[in-house]
């Protein structure tokens, strides 16, 4: 039996569906204010346990009869102001559900992570998973706190769980045009403000980072760790492919990094007077000005797999925003 955490969120509801069509058993964890009609939809198999990562005992409860669990729930987010719940919510959380699960007798713990805890440095080489420790303190709290969690998971499996790692970069699929990270792009290039940042990072169909938990669910390897990355791109490049994708105006103004450091700080100040969340902040700007390469071979070279096509995976968000606007 498969213990599931994030069944509502943008990569753990995929995750789930692929568990139900695979007719793995599963047990999905959601909090009581969570929407769960997808989870209900997928059929009287999905059994579906109410619970917090912040509520042991709820934890404990549902760890009961699991051999595995996939941690796929996290908080995501770049704002100062949530500092405090990122580590509460990643951080302590996910010590909570190690300890129960340790107590409760699960066998193994897929976690899913990512690249913000690794040894990355701005400008610096590709990223691999040569070392498992950055050198220096990540650069947002999002990442701080998921830096946590690994320290925890690793702690679990120093303690006897048996414990396999993803590290995925941006994943790209259809979700929140609103309030989901990567869905909200394609709501920001069809603003056509026309800025981009400097920086460079990774992107992922979001597809391919299920399927490579169902790999290492699968491979049954304790210890396993993985990059997941498709390609490099520049946000330039990125924000001109997916403004391509639903007919919008590409950027044309390169924001850059001083530029920016500038910004963030009068946005702060708007958004205290106007009660509503910055646009820009310290750590976002700080993320998207850096130049981050990561190589993602390693999975590819275990798996026999090949990553999808991330041009063709913005087409298909893009068309799935058109269809969403046309019917709204």
């Amino acid at each position: 039996m498969i213990l599931l955490t994030g069944g509502t969120g943008f990569l753990g509801r995929r995750i789930a569906q692929a568990l139900n069509t695979a007719q793995l058993p599963f047990r999905a964890l959601a909090r009581e204010t969570s929407d769960v009609s997808a989870l209900k939809a997928m059929g009287p198999d999905v059994e579906i346990v109410e619970g917090d990562l912040n509520d042991p005992e709820s934890l404990l409860d549902a760890c009961a009869g699991i051999d595995t669990i996939i941690h796929a729930a996290a908080f995501v987010s770049f704002q100062t102001a949530d500092r405090e719940r990122l580590l509460f919510v990643n951080g302590e959380g996910t010590a909570n559900l190690v300890n129960m699960a340790l107590e409760a007798g699960v066998r193994r713990l897929i976690h899913i992570s990512s690249v913000a805890v690794l040894n990355r440095r701005d400008g610096g080489p590709v990223v691999t998973l040569a070392e498992r420790w950055p050198e220096q303190r990540p650069n947002t709290s999002y990442a701080e706190s998921k830096f946590a969690a690994e320290r925890e998971v690793w702690r679990g499996q120093a303690e006897g769980l048996e414990v396999a790692v993803l590290y995925p970069t941006h994943m790209l699929a259809s979700g929140d045009w609103e309030h989901e990270q990567a869905p909200r792009l394609w709501r920001m290039a069809a603003k056509e403000r026309g800025v981009y940042p400097t920086g460079t990072t990774g992107f992922i169909d979001l597809r391919d980072v299920v399927d490579a938990t169902l790999f290492v669910l699968d491979r049954d390897q304790d210890g396993d760790r993985f990059l997941l990355n498709a390609v490099n791109w520049t946000w330039e490049e990125a924000m001109t492919r997916i403004a391509g994708s639903i007919g919008a105006k590409p950027p044309t103004i390169r924001v850059k990094p001083w530029q920016s450091a500038l910004l963030w700080p009068i946005e702060l100040v708007r958004s205290r007077i106007s009660g509503s969340k910055p646009m820009i902040t310290r750590e976002s700007h700080q993320n998207v000005q850096a130049d981050f390469r990561y190589d993602g071979s390693a999975y590819k070279n275990v798996s026999e797999r090949s990553y999808r096509s991330v041009e063709a995976c913005v087409k298909e968000v893009g068309a799935a925003w058109q269809h969403d606007q046309a019917n709204s």
